[in-house]
């Protein structure tokens, strides 16, 4: 009845559509959204931060372009917004389509074409509301607390939050901040957004009437159980109840275990004030894989305890309850087959959810690695000028050579970097370990390079000799590449990361910046000594998540706000991403000829 694999072949289809788009620089894409960019004549460069923003959903080249071209803040804000319904005109007919290919094909059971039809009209509401989220959360009020001397004080001494049913500050928020003369004061998504909500409900009665016709089994209603419970958190109007509504929303998600997985709003990187959560919504399609996860959470609980060993915890609650959340974890090898809302302005390589540690005590968590999406659209642009104007030619190509012609070894990184930074997130967490730790505020800014550096302990404890180059190089390539987000705000924790990394390889003497290029000691050697260093520092941090320290002691230590962006304190890194930087601005989105 179902034959998701053929859904499947719909999905690699879109995605070979978009990315077919860079072979063409003069596709009527690119010359519609010239015109709304006001490129005439448009550079090469210009032509592939259009794409970017189109196929890979990413804002910041375009927004690179358009301040080159010396348009106003605002002027940049507004075409902002016409490339995002402009890309999100793009991707909803992509969706549009496939939905009528299985509808047309009958390759699903009625309940589950139901479900997509469903999850795409209410994916268009979305759409509007992340618009409207944005302007207010992240436009208007992180640019208005940015300027406050003391945002969490202010935040603090109004109550913008709400509360957990035990009556404590939660970590994150389903509301936007609406300012006064007299103050401000937090209102529910329902309240703040009530004309675009009239709509989200009207869609999730109906979907949640249409899957009550052909509900069977028990799969099935536990889907529907889940839509109400979806439906009560965004319908919830009360700030003392919302987050009792939002952990019963995700217990009851986490009981949904099929093929197709809805992604509901989970995330709140844009927001770090007061943690609003973002208008995430889209359906993942579980693919078929050969991926040993058993094996893999043996080793990555091995790791934690060799680690916990080393340190001497004593903290036996945390420990049990990271075990707990391994044992718990379901792991989704799959493809984001229709999105919405905030992803058209980046979809995830991976992603660990819910970030609320109540639920995930009860009820584990998730993991989606979309291991073959994230490989194709790597493989499908460009090579980019940049990386050859800073690296050295025979370091570029050992990459280079396995993206595109060693796909094993490329998905065998991944599992170790990307699936294993999703379980690195799970480590020394337990109920309030972010709430002590974030006490300034930048607990995200050490977490990412805390999960990413998890999954490479684990890869240091349990080595394959024909990866340890190919992993190494992946991470001084990402590393690297991350500066190029100095200034974004959204995702300053992942730059924050960048700088701890590049730190502690220019200390292991494996980078080395010299006459405008980054010369890479790529060598076993080189790998041994940086091993070595990352060790040490992992120890280091581990203690302080053990004893629930405030972050910015760990992030103190390499790295201080400057202007508007952390740099390093490192003084050859400074150096080195100072350049990176400043050459990123004039060719970013430039490509090799």
């Amino acid at each position: 009845m179902n034959d998701f694999n053929k859904l499947l072949t719909y999905a690699n289809e879109n995605k070979k559509e978009l990315s077919a788009l860079y072979d063409d620089l003069d596709n009527d894409y690119i010359k519609k959204a010239s015109d709304i960019c006001g490129f005439k004549n448009p550079t090469k460069a210009q032509k592939i931060a259009i794409l970017r923003r189109i196929v890979d959903l990413k804002v910041d080249p375009l927004l690179n372009e358009l301040e080159k071209k010396g348009y106003s803040e605002d002027e940049i804000l507004n075409l902002r917004d016409e490339m995002f319904d402009f890309t999100a005109l793009v991707h909803e007919n992509l969706h549009r389509n496939l939905i009528l290919k299985a509808k047309e094909n009958r390759v699903l059971n009625e309940f589950n074409l139901a479900l997509i039809d469903g999850v795409h009209k209410i994916g268009l509401v979305m759409n509007k509301l992340q618009k409207e989220w944005q302007h207010s959360v992240v436009d208007k009020n992180v640019k208005k607390f940015s300027k406050m001397s003391s945002p969490k004080e202010f935040i603090k001494e109004n109550k913008l939050y709400q509360k957990t049913p035990r009556g404590e500050k939660c970590d994150r928020a389903y509301g936007v901040v609406e300012f006064s003369e007299d103050g401000a004061v937090l209102k529910p998504y329902a309240s703040f957004f009530k004309e675009g909500f009239v709509d989200l409900e009207a869609e999730l009665d109906n979907l949640i009437d249409s899957l009550n016709l052909y509900a069977i089994n028990i799969e099935e209603k536990n889907y529907i159980e889940y839509f109400k419970k979806l439906k009560a958190a965004f319908m919830d109007t009360n700030n003392e109840t919302i987050i009792s509504s939002w952990r019963d929303a995700e217990m009851a998600w986490m009981n949904v275990k099929s093929e197709l997985q809805v992604g509901h709003p989970l995330e709140y990187y844009e927001d770090a004030y007061t943690h609003a959560v973002a208008f995430e919504w889209d359906i993942r399609l579980k693919e078929d894989n050969k991926f040993n996860e058993e094996e893999f959470k043996k080793n990555i609980k091995n790791s934690f305890d060799e680690i916990c060993s080393k340190i001497s915890s004593s903290n036996e609650i945390m420990k049990s309850m990271v075990h707990s959340n391994i044992d718990k974890t379901q792991l989704y090898i799959s493809t984001p087959m229709i999105y919405y809302g905030a992803e058209l302005d980046g979809l995830f390589s991976a992603q660990v959810v819910p970030n609320d540690e109540f639920v995930s005590g009860n009820s584990g968590k998730k993991i989606f690695a979309f291991i073959n999406h994230v490989y194709k659209s790597i493989k499908s642009r460009p090579y980019m000028k940049i990386s050859s104007e800073v690296f050295e030619e025979d370091y570029l190509e050992y990459g280079r050579e396995i993206l595109k012609k060693k796909p094993e070894i490329w998905k065998r990184v991944y599992e170790v970097s990307t699936i294993g930074h999703e379980f690195g997130h799970m480590f020394f967490i337990d109920y309030d370990t972010e709430e002590l730790m974030n006490r300034s505020g930048v607990f995200k800014f050490i977490e990412e390079y805390k999960a990413t550096t998890g999954g490479l302990i684990n890869f240091f404890y349990n080595e394959e000799d024909d990866l340890i180059l190919p992993v190494f190089d992946d991470l001084i390539r990402r590393s690297v590449g991350l500066i190029s987000w100095q200034e974004v705000e959204s995702v300053r924790a992942y730059y924050c990361e960048a700088l701890i990394h590049l730190t502690l390889l220019f200390e292991s003497e494996v980078l080395e910046f010299k006459d405008g290029k980054l010369r890479v000691d790529f060598t076993k050697e080189g790998y041994e000594r940086f091993k070595e260093r990352c060790m040490q520092n992992y120890k280091h941090l581990a203690i302080m998540y053990d004893k629930k320290m405030d972050a910015k002691v760990f992030l103190d230590g390499f790295c201080e706000f400057m202007g508007n962006s952390y740099l390093p304190t490192h003084s050859k890194t400074k150096e080195f991403v100072e350049y990176y930087h400043d050459l990123y601005k004039k060719i970013g989105n430039e490509v090799e000829e």
